[in-house]
């Protein structure tokens, strides 16, 4: 295999190549020079008036006393960038680890700090939401596929356990905003092209009726994909309304929909089959056409109602999902239907703040299963009904005694877990049903030094299992198994953030440590292809974080993001093969994460030049085999301001990844069967496209 670069030194000596040239031009600040222009597009962790949504009630960037990062992405930054998976706006945030699979049918993995590694597709034990409404559902999983990353606008992280804020999944918290509202209507319009047959088409619009706000996407993206079976086609709209009732209340309504008549999957490589041919498919996935056909809708609902010094907030939303999965093993079938309602009520004191809120949810899911002949439906082996209702009440308290602020939260989550077999003979009935609590405390001590806030919090999360792992018992009997229990997370963490006003720096830094118990653990018995599942042992997350932006010179910005991750297994109960865990490595994250960008506006120019180093990683918990570090770069260059008409302004953009064609395994399957760990990422390719805005 090439390569490539493969060291911490290099990633940042290339930045600082990238960052030279333009130094020489020696500009001391905007007024100097008319050459520049301050990008906008940065993680916000100075200490700005930013409402943290996710925190469920009254929050800032001033006063959170735990990790948060949120992101406002420029307009600049969503024109010109491709926008085709989630690692492009989440990358580079702290915490957040983003594989992307090149493999539309089972998404990006994705964790943070170590939550959600062993999920296989989707995403497993973190929290996240969609302007408002729930990709994870109350079961704990989170599909992402309905997310065009090319219309972000705002996205907000709490790095670490927010059970005591969102419930199940409670690992982390993203919170993604497509909403993009202006004062002046305007029409945007954008074609991309680029390598493995990719065309991609954009449309956003923009208005106002009186005091209220609308605006509307859509996409279409085709690709044939870099590997062999792993053509996607996907087409999605959205749209989002503000409703301004009077100086007090407003309505919001959003809305999305996703229909993906083509998703091929084409598995996983073993280690030969990655050095070998990398384009290559799993022949597995070739035979059985394993793939997904997908259709999604979902809307939601919110009113906020502002007191002198109160607030009141109600959201409700829903969904309908088909989900037709042909894979080796199974061709499933998953029709689902969700909804629920939340509230929260804030109240200012004269020397406290309190609120309290309520939660609901419903999840039902009609599951089907034949045997997969050839890509066609077989016999039927599998017909249940699963339903998942989860009630929750929480509230917090924040006191402050000067620059000291002390601040506690309390939930309580109630799950109910029913399963209904349709399918059922005389010896193998499957229904059942289970019902999980779970209390979540939270507390935290922050106190403000001015430019800085420097915090200490300890918080929880639980992680349920799903209805498939409640359903498989060893003992083959009937209904759900009792004796299968909830991970649980207690997280201690110390930080700080703030601005350095004569560098132009801002910085995040954070040292954590987190002990997780009942974990959830896979095994199969003797003569057996059945995967199991049993609480045991636990696992140990204790890690470092950093993040830079530094405006280095008017016109020119460095971002970089360091993360430490010490993952370990820490039970002498947990074994595989017969062979004890203990002190191993969690597989899938590596130690150690480097991701920099610097970004660079010369007149109408825009450069940015993106870099990551990923430390080597072992893909199985028994620690014997592991993926190669790596480093990849990748540039981005477009045109702003090109304005042939009045009103009307037109952006080229062009952007190459892996610049030095470096051979590598974006992801892994975690304990792959017969060595089939290796996802591989494509070598050297290009998009390009234009971008036309129509201003009113």
């Amino acid at each position: 295999m090439r390569s490539g670069y493969k060291s911490i030194p290099v990633l940042f000596l290339s930045i600082l190549i990238l960052v030279l040239p333009s130094s020489q031009l020696g500009a001391k600040n905007v007024e100097d020079s008319n050459l520049y222009t301050a990008p906008t597009d940065t993680l916000q962790v100075d200490l700005e008036v930013i409402r943290i949504e996710a925190a469920r009630l009254t929050e800032t960037s001033a006063s959170a006393p735990f990790a948060v990062s949120t992101l406002r992405i420029s307009e600049q930054r969503r024109i010109s960038a491709p926008g085709l998976t989630l690692n492009e706006p989440l990358r580079g945030i702290p915490g957040v680890w983003v594989n992307d699979r090149n493999n539309y049918a089972v998404g990006e993995r994705l964790s943070v700090r170590g939550m959600g590694w062993r999920a296989a597709f989707g995403v497993r034990g973190v929290n996240i939401l969609m302007d408002g409404v729930p990709l994870t559902m109350p079961d704990g999983q989170s599909i992402m596929s309905l997310v065009d990353p090319a219309f972000i606008k705002d996205i907000e992280v709490i790095r670490g356990p927010v059970s005591g804020f969102w419930g199940n999944a409670g690992g982390g918290a993203i919170l993604l905003s497509t909403a993009n509202f202006s004062a002046d209507p305007s029409v945007r319009v954008r074609s991309t092209f680029g390598s493995f047959g990719l065309n991609k088409q954009d449309i956003e619009a923009g208005f106002n009726v009186d005091n209220n706000s609308y605006m509307v996407y859509g996409s279409r993206l085709y690709q044939d994909g870099f590997r062999d079976h792993s053509r996607f086609e996907a087409w999605r709209l959205g749209g989002n309304a503000r409703i301004t009732l009077d100086d007090r209340s407003t309505l919001t309504f959003t809305g999305a929909f996703l229909e993906s008549p083509i998703s091929d999957n084409p598995g996983a490589l073993t280690a030969e089959g990655l050095e070998e041919t990398p384009s290559a498919a799993n022949p597995g996935s070739v035979n059985q056409n394993a793939r997904k056909i997908t259709r999604h809708g979902q809307f939601g609902a919110g009113y906020q109602l502002r007191f002198d010094d109160a607030e009141l907030n109600v959201n409700g939303w829903g969904l309908a999902r088909k989900l037709q999965n042909p894979l080796p093993f199974a061709w499933i079938q998953v029709d689902r239907l969700a909804g629920g309602f939340r509230s929260s009520y804030q109240q200012e004191m004269s020397d406290f703040s309190w609120g309290v809120g309520v939660d609901a949810a419903v999840q039902s899911d009609s599951r089907r299963n034949w045997a997969n002949q050839g890509g066609d439906q077989g016999e039927l082996r599998l017909d249940q009904q699963e339903d998942v209702y989860s009630l929750a009440g929480f509230s917090r308290i924040s006191i402050p005694f000067g620059k000291l602020t002390v601040s506690g939260g309390l939930r309580f989550d109630w799950l109910d877990f029913r399963n209904r077999d349709r399918f059922m003979t005389d010896i193998d009935d499957t229904s059942g049903d289970r019902q999980f609590v779970s209390l979540s405390p939270m507390a935290g001590l922050s106190y403000d030094f001015g430019n800085w806030l420097t915090f200490i919090n300890y918080s929880t999360g639980f992680e349920t299992p799903t209805t498939t792992e409640l359903v498989n018992r060893p003992d083959m009997t009937g209904g759900f198994n009792p004796d299968l229990d909830p991970e649980r997370t207690n997280g201690f963490e110390l930080g700080t953030r703030g601005r350095i006003n004569s560098l132009n720096m801002t910085l995040d830094a954070a040292v954590f440590t987190m002990m997780v118990r009942d974990l959830l653990q896979q095994f199969q018995v003797e003569d057996d292809g059945r995967d199991y599942y049993q609480n045991v042992g636990s696992t140990r997350h204790n890690g470092f974080e950093l993040f830079m932006d530094w405006q280095i010179l008017p016109g020119v910005d460095v971002i970089a993001s360091y993360g430490f991750s010490d993952f370990t297994f820490s039970s002498d109960e947990l074994t595989q093969g017969g062979e004890s865990l203990n002190g191993n490595r969690l597989p899938g994250i590596p130690r150690h994460r480097v991701n920099g960008a610097i970004q660079y506006r010369l007149s109408s120019l825009q450069l940015r030049g993106e870099g990551e180093f990923s430390d080597e990683y072992f893909v199985n918990s028994i620690n014997t085999v592991v993926n190669e570090s790596y480093t990849v770069f990748n540039l981005n260059a477009s045109w702003m301001d090109a304005r042939p008409f009045n009103g009307v302004s037109i952006t080229p953009f062009v952007q190459v990844n892996n610049i030095f064609d470096t051979d590598y395994a974006g992801s892994v399957i975690i304990n792959g069967f017969g060595g089939r760990f290796y996802e591989p990422a494509p070598g050297r390719n290009f998009q390009a496209g234009i971008n036309v805005t129509f201003n009113y």
